[in-house]
């Protein structure tokens, strides 16, 4: 803490203990309050135009009413600025991450997956969105990254949320656009002291003490007004973020990398071989209110960032104020307002143009009615006997409207379109039923052009704000630090579809070379290197929606057929089932794969059997050979076909003088197929081809079945 208790109450007195430590913070607050000031003055001027409230300043409406015109609000900024805010919404982008190697590329899809689950857990769409409508508006807007813990659950999860740009307090002295170089950041906010007393209960005492100081100055003086509001009896909590230069001290260890922290077992087998004390930054936190400080910290993060995100409109950096997209509209706003007001002047006092009347024409009486009632409908107005008919009245005519008013009027809204960027081809006004689609296309991309500052100043952010998520090497972001327990979550999968990962698993497996069990961690949130990307993926209805038409439509123009990116065409769609109607259609595109092989491979067959019998002529062949096939063509049973083979290479063998068994039974044909008296039959005047025998006085061989299949094939005819 920077000091013990400020204030004591003795009796009905406050001691006060002067703290010269937190002037440095009331200085730093005073500072960025002073600094900032001209843009706050601005800002909710801002606002107040896109609201409409604020449109008329005070004195322009006492001018007005004292000339008896009145003071119209033509509010043309809220329409535009809604539009800009549409588009924003329906045009978000996902994070992707992109492994440094090879072995990280798993855990990069674990990274996303747990992203997006934080985020959705944060609502972060709609923070985001409220946060660049706080940009467009006042020229920039915050978020907060950090890590909450719920005592009731004993469990925690990381958040991104939108800060109210007027409660924060940047460095006074930062001069880049990006806000990268400030070295504290204040957010403050006005609270009751009965709830200070319950956040920080062991510093009641003191903040009863402050409190009593307060009620008892009679006016505003010194800083008072600063720390506290005198009708609500409310106080400034000021939470000061800021960077503290420190020695730190790192080792080297022997495969070359560098860490802050290691064990004696470490020292003791040598792994260490360098210690060095290196300059470095620290962030710690400190919460106080006037002279009260109610904590002082090291700051509970390790990425060592402040923890608060800037979204930038439009700011130059050094001698330049945040604008949003309003402040330059304000003028011809101002313009449009005041040429309404003055030409709604214009009419009304035309239809009670005034009279002009000869003297006695009219009583007292009389001219005072005409006087209050010549405009009133239904007014009845008498005059004096033939002043009418004698022509001693005469009405006087109106002129018409000045054609400039309106001219300038609708000049001035014209501006408002051609200075923000947003035209009425992204409003869809102006699209005639003649217009063609790439007409009305590059007007759009003409204001998508002009705000795309916007947007890439936003993915910037973005991008800061999952660097804070995840950290980098040696400096872990809150999933890291944080998310180490074994849990499983569900998140978005391939496709869109839902999908559980488990983080942090713990397993054990056995190490080959020394057959000792080893503890690993799968999926560990803590390892690999990556690069952070704001993918062009679409994350919103319209987007898909506008790729699926795009893509339908190049394909109907290249010829590219429907069923090749079919399953692509429905993940870009929103039809309900989709990923049913994706199941049946593999299901059918298989089936229809299958039977398409099947019948490949048979009119490959009937080709291989034309083939062969165009080589040869089938009657040249043996009769055995024949057969064969016969039976391979189904005209004629395979076992018969086989038995009279064997019969034939019996008779084979005993030309040439080889010892065979007794010839197998031929079996009966089925029906409708050739017998073996048929088939003898149809080979009568057929001689046995001749073989050559052995030699005279050779010894007789048994031919066993394999010898004897092995000579068939040899003198069987090459096809």
């Amino acid at each position: 803490m920077l000091g013990d208790i400020q204030y004591a109450k003795v009796g009905d007195s406050t001691v006060i203990a002067n703290n010269e430590k937190l002037h440095k913070f009331k200085q730093w607050f005073k500072d960025s309050s002073s600094g900032t000031s001209e843009w706050r003055r601005k800002a909710r001027e801002d606002c107040g135009f896109y609201t409409g409230k604020d449109q008329w300043s005070q004195a322009d409406k006492s001018s007005l009413e004292a000339k008896g015109k009145p003071a119209i609000t033509v509010n043309r900024i809220k329409p535009l600025m809604n539009v800009l805010s549409g588009y924003q919404r329906l045009n978000r982008y996902d994070i992707d991450f992109l492994p440094r190697t090879n072995d990280d590329m798993n855990l990069a899809n674990v990274r996303k997956g747990v992203t997006k689950y934080v985020m959705d857990a944060s609502d972060y769409d709609n923070e985001e969105s409220d946060v660049f409508l706080d940009g467009a508006l006042t020229g920039v807007g915050w978020f907060e990254v950090g890590y909450r813990f719920d005592y009731t659950t004993l469990d925690g999860d990381a958040f991104i949320r939108r800060v109210a740009p007027f409660d924060i307090y940047p460095d006074a002295e930062s001069r880049d656009k990006y806000y990268r170089d400030m070295r504290y950041i204040i957010r403050a906010r006005w609270v009751e002291k009965s709830e200070l007393k319950n956040i920080y209960p062991d510093k009641a005492d003191e903040i009863e003490a402050q409190n009593d100081i307060y009620d008892k100055e009679e006016s505003d003086t010194g800083d008072r007004e600063l720390w506290y509001q005198a009708t609500t009896h409310k106080v400034r909590l000021c939470e000061c973020w800021y960077k503290k230069s420190v020695k730190k001290l790192l080792f080297v260890l022997r495969d070359g990398s560098v860490t802050e922290k290691v064990e004696p077992e470490m020292l003791q087998a040598g792994l260490v071989v360098k210690r060095m004390e290196v300059p470095s930054e620290e962030v710690r936190v400190i919460s106080f209110f006037d002279n009260v400080v109610l904590e002082d910290m090291k700051s509970p993060y390790e990425h060592g960032e402040l923890p608060f995100v800037p979204f930038m409109a439009y700011y130059l950096g050094e001698d330049d104020i945040p604008a949003g997209v309003v402040r330059d509209l304000k003028d011809p706003q101002r313009e449009i307002n005041k040429r309404r007001s003055q030409a709604m002047h214009i009419l009304n006092t035309q239809s009670n143009s005034g009279w002009i009347a000869e003297e006695g024409a009219l009583s007292p009486e009389q001219e005072s009615n005409l006087k209050n009632s010549a405009s009133t409908p239904g007014a009845l107005i008498k005059v004096g006997s033939g002043s009418l008919t004698g022509g001693r009245m005469q009405r006087i005519e109106p002129q018409q409207a000045p054609m400039n008013v309106m001219q300038a009027s609708q000049e001035a809204g014209a501006e408002l379109t051609q200075i923000s960027g947003i035209n009425e081809a992204l409003m869809g006004t102006d699209i005639s039923n003649t217009a063609s689609g790439r007409a009305i296309e590059l007007k759009q991309k003409q204001a998508i052009t002009h705000i795309a500052t916007l947007f890439d100043n936003l993915r910037y952010a973005k991008k800061r704000i999952v660097f804070l998520l995840w950290g980098k090497r040696n400096a872990k972001g809150v999933i890291p630090q944080y998310y180490t327990d074994q849990k499983t979550y569900r998140i978005v999968g391939i496709g869109g579809k839902p999908d559980f990962i488990t983080v942090n698993q713990q397993q054990s497996a056995v190490d080959p070379q020394t057959m000792q069990i080893v503890q690993t961690t799968l999926n560990d949130l803590s390892q690999g290197e990556f690069d952070i990307v704001i993918a062009d993926t679409p994350a919103t209805a319209t987007q898909r929606t506008t790729q699926f038409y795009t893509l339908v439509d190049a394909s109907s123009k290249l010829g590219i057929p429907g069923d090749l990116i079919f399953d692509i065409l429905l993940d870009l769609s929103d039809v309900a089932q989709k990923e049913e109607i994706k199941k049946r259609y593999l299901e059918r595109q298989q089936s229809s794969a299958k039977a398409a092989q099947e019948q490949q491979q048979a009119e490959i067959e009937a080709m291989r059997q034309y083939k062969l019998s165009k080589s040869m002529a089938f009657k040249d062949l043996p009769v055995e050979m024949q057969l064969q096939m016969a039976a391979q063509a189904g005209m004629f049973p395979k076992d018969v076909a086989d038995q009279f083979m064997q019969f034939m290479i019996q008779q084979y063998a005993r030309q040439m003088g080889m010892a065979v068994g007794a010839p197998a039974q031929i079996t009966q044909p089925a029906e409708g197929q050739l017998s073996l008296q048929q088939i003898q039959e149809a080979l009568q005047g057929q001689g046995l081809p001749s073989r050559q025998g052995q030699q005279a006085g050779s010894n007789p061989k048994t031919l066993t079945d394999a010898a004897a299949r092995s000579l068939m094939a040899g003198a069987a005819p090459a096809l």
